[in-house]
């Protein structure tokens, strides 16, 4: 088991990035210039490409599926373990803040093989994961008990180098088509207090990070919009971007842009925070 164990964490350690946190683990001292934190929101809706364009500087979007502040928190202690260089890391923040301790499975499973990397990534292990002691301790425990997700297919396609769009696309997952009824709702009341964003701010500021908060997009039909007013009470710095898209032909879903709707907010984005 301590042999299987060694060799699938070297194949995760040393195989062109198939996953974002294999990308984010990649980028070990070196230097991007624009980072993009959040869930699928950031995901779905930054284009780095069209940030390099517009600026001559290189970025990266670090959103995962379904990622709140736990994982957010992580990412930024992981660019400080890892001695990413950056200029600007820009972290978007929405309706997640009334969600005291969620966390995305899938940021979960793609650091699963590297939780002995440092402190960043076993305390994350130990907080989320199931087995946290098992997983650390007991050799192949933790891929066999998550074998569907980085068990021996997984470990075959990173061996095979069978390539992902993560790093052409430096992060992005474009999304097509629009529903045929966008609608949607935040939160009509916003939690008074949320003690892992504020571990997010003391970290940032203890490390004198140049962090940008920014909300994206919703959808026209959106209920309960004064959400990002009451938002921005808890976050004055709050960059408001939750209206700037009026074409509700560029969503997926009311949260959600789709490519067309990524394009335009990438380009509006960039010119109001990125342009000097």
């Amino acid at each position: 088991m301590s042999v299987l164990d060694v060799m699938y964490t070297k194949v995760y350690e040393t195989s062109s990035p198939r996953t974002k946190f294999q990308y984010l683990r990649s980028l070990k001292n070196q230097k991007v210039d624009y980072i993009f934190i959040g869930s699928s929101r950031v995901e779905n809706g930054i284009i780095p490409s069209i940030i390099q364009e517009k600026t001559g500087k290189t970025a990266i979007n670090l959103g995962f599926q379904a990622a709140n502040l736990g994982d957010i928190f992580t990412i930024l202690q992981l660019i400080k373990e890892y001695n990413i260089h950056y200029e600007k890391i820009l972290i978007q923040v929405d309706y997640i803040y009334n969600i005291v301790d969620g966390h995305s499975t899938i940021f979960q499973f793609e650091m699963t093989p590297f939780i002995r990397d440092n402190t960043a990534t076993k305390k994350y292990s130990d907080h989320y994961a199931e087995s946290p002691l098992a997983n650390y301790y007991l050799p192949f425990y933790r891929y066999c008990d998550n074998d569907l997700k980085i068990g021996l297919r997984e470990v075959f396609a990173n061996t095979v180098n069978k390539k992902t769009n993560i790093i052409p696309n430096r992060g992005y997952g474009a999304k097509y088509g629009t529903s045929t009824e966008l609608k949607g709702s935040l939160p009509d009341t916003i939690v008074d207090k949320n003690e892992v964003f504020d571990s997010i701010q003391f970290f940032v500021k203890q490390n004198k990070m140049n962090v940008v908060f920014y909300c994206a997009p919703f959808c026209q039909d959106n209920q309960n919009k004064s959400y990002t007013v009451k938002l921005k009470s808890k976050i004055p710095e709050l960059v408001d971007f939750s209206e700037v898209i009026k074409d509700d032909k560029m969503f997926l879903n009311c949260n959600h842009l789709n490519d067309s709707g990524a394009k335009r907010f990438t380009e509006i984005l960039t010119e109001a925070l990125l342009m000097e």
